[in-house]
């Protein structure tokens, strides 16, 4: 009986542990770039980013250069929902920690994918470097 419960409490351990670890950031080839974690139902949103060219850079997946990286929530199954998170500067090592408090609770509102995009100069050319899927 004492194994069989300290093994159900070891099990809810890594359960928490993988949830606090969040999901991956991954590129359009399938690269890990860092994770993502989400708590939608209180508007919180922590994202740990390596391997991203310092800006101004020619982003990956891109054909121009990038001076600004900005991260969103999206949903999939409707392309108007989208919330602004943060401007993504990362260090001249691609490392970014920006951490996003909503305010509130947006978890009805379909959201289940968070982006990185770059972005040129002048807006006029972007590329999604980064995705994120996050259970809504």
């Amino acid at each position: 009986m004492v194994v069989r419960m300290t093994g159900v409490g070891l099990g809810l351990i890594l359960s928490g542990a993988a949830m606090a670890a969040g999901v991956p950031l991954v590129d359009p080839t399938g690269g890990n770039h860092g994770s993502v974690t989400a708590a939608l139902p209180k508007g919180v949103v922590k994202m740990k980013i390596t391997g991203l060219p310092a800006l101004p850079a020619q982003p990956p997946g891109g054909t121009f250069t990038a001076y600004v990286y900005k991260a969103y929530l999206t949903s999939t199954a409707d392309a108007s929902v989208e919330i602004f998170l943060a401007d993504v500067y990362p260090s001249g090592s691609g490392a970014a920690k920006p951490r996003v408090k909503l305010g509130g609770d947006v978890s009805r509102l379909g959201l289940n994918r968070v982006v990185v995009t770059a972005y040129s100069k002048d807006a006029r050319e972007s590329v999604d470097v980064l995705t994120g899927a996050i259970a809504p």
